[in-house]
């Protein structure tokens, strides 16, 4: 099995969802559950699953949890596992990113209390989902066909070390001169998870491990991710 960055535990229809969503954008994951019969019906379909005791840490660590993992996903469908392996996850890597579904507010609070990095409620993205359908049906379906299809891209690109832009300020970047793309701001992760933008007036000075978000054709992002990284040269 090749290592993955990205793990998702729990292997319903949410999850499996989610990992034909990452793979779409080119980023594989590895699906884990208990259930049997979760996994096998999704290895039959060719994705990479397997069956874990998500409760022994040892088994967590050897999938990398505490190592090499960046980023889990808890989505089993009920909250006490998301919640123990929120809670085991947290206690292996202190820097590790915890992404939870949740049923409720209270069930938000008691994950993001255990130690998740983020929590998502799909009934209240449902909810909205359904109500701009029907309040601003024809500009849904604008942005399905262009910023979340198959045309335009969002995506994150982190500056790795030694990049040629780490040091650069934001105003300097003038990325749109040589890419077909729009950089709407940048997320810097020493001062928390907040985006500036770009029209915020906020003239952000960049390091390694910022983070880049912009918005473009995939083919210009991924012209861009190869241009700030370390062996690249100019951007």
């Amino acid at each position: 099995m090749a290592r993955r960055d990205n793990l998702i535990f729990g292997c319903g229809a949410l999850g499996h969802e989610v990992a034909m969503q990452l793979s779409e954008r080119g980023i594989q994951v590895y699906l884990y559950s208990n259930n049997f019969d979760e996994v096998g019906g999704l290895l039959a379909k060719g994705l990479q699953a397997a069956v874990i005791d998500y409760t022994d840490d040892e088994k967590l660590l050897g999938i990398g949890i505490g190592n090499w993992v960046k980023t889990i996903f808890c989505l089993f469908s009920e909250e006490p596992k998301n919640l123990f392996l929120t809670l085991s996850a947290r206690a292996l890597d202190p820097n590790l990113k915890i992404v939870c579904v949740a049923e409720s507010i209270e069930s938000s609070e008691r994950l993001l209390a255990a130690g998740a990095t983020k929590v998502i409620d799909p009934y209240e993205i449902s909810g909205q989902r359904v109500h701009e359908m029907i309040a601003r049906p024809y500009l849904v379906e604008m942005l399905e066909n262009t910023v979340f299809g198959k045309h335009i891209d969002i995506a994150e690109i982190e500056i790795p070390d030694s990049s040629v832009l780490a040091g650069m300020s934001l105003s300097d970047l003038e990325l749109n001169k040589k890419y077909d793309l729009i950089v709407l701001g940048v997320v810097d992760l020493e001062l928390g998870n907040q985006l500036i933008f770009t029209n915020s007036g906020v003239d952000h000075h960049l390091d390694a491990g910022d983070i880049l978000v912009v918005i473009g054709c995939k083919q210009e992002i991924e012209r861009l991710k190869q241009g700030v990284s370390a062996d690249a040269g100019e951007p």
